[in-house]
């Protein structure tokens, strides 16, 4: 995850907050900012795009997924088959989500630091 301090500084962006919340690299966000310029993407058009292998988008794709940052549409094929298209979730609803995210590290960041004197002491006795 990058550091809060990437957050904190003055000229932080939305890439910095996503990175840092989401432990999302480079190209995670290059995908996930794809997805939002191409709504409706499949995995082919994504890879394209961004000039990377369907097997690196494929897993960028599914960790955007866990995320709750896209969503995945199937979509059948009139001859058979499937395929899925990709879109990224309302800007609304990350920002819900990002505010969550932030609640849940901050109170564990608290917890932290207060047993911060009880765990040192434990791993000082332990040397």
């Amino acid at each position: 995850m990058d550091s809060i301090q990437s957050l904190t500084k003055k000229n932080a962006t939305c890439q910095d907050l996503l990175s840092c919340l989401y432990n999302l690299k480079p190209t995670d966000l290059e995908v996930l900012l794809t997805v939002a310029k191409n709504e409706g993407s499949t995995l082919d058009e994504i890879a394209h795009k961004v000039q990377r292998d369907r097997s690196s988008i494929h897993r960028i794709l599914s960790k955007l997924l866990t995320a709750n940052l896209v969503t995945k549409q199937t979509k059948t094929l009139k001859g058979g088959g499937y395929y899925h298209c990709y879109t990224m979730l309302d800007p609304t609803l990350i920002k819900k989500h990002a505010k969550e995210r932030v609640r849940e590290i901050t109170k564990s960041l608290e917890l932290r630091i207060d047993s911060f004197e009880t765990d040192l002491k434990k791993h000082l006795e332990n040397k």
